[in-house]
């Protein structure tokens, strides 16, 4: 399973990654950049069976701070 994110992640940088270096758009290199570890370090963390908690909660919790419990 290592072996198809590690080859999934690198097409996604030459095709992604790559151009953007090339045309110097360093804003839109570094946040695909960001984006791309944050994914990548959680396609590790589920293929190793690490246990992702899921943002539903916290998000629900905001949302209701926000406009109350009629939402």
């Amino acid at each position: 399973m290592f072996v198809f994110i590690f080859l999934g992640y690198s097409l996604l940088v030459i095709y992604e990654f790559v151009p953007l270096y090339k045309q110097n758009l360093w804003r839109d290199f570094w946040v695909n950049a960001v984006l791309g570890m944050c994914s990548f370090v959680c396609a590790l963390c589920f293929t190793i069976g690490v246990n992702v908690p899921s943002p539903a909660g916290p998000i629900k919790e905001f949302i209701e701070s926000m406009f109350g419990k009629w939402v």
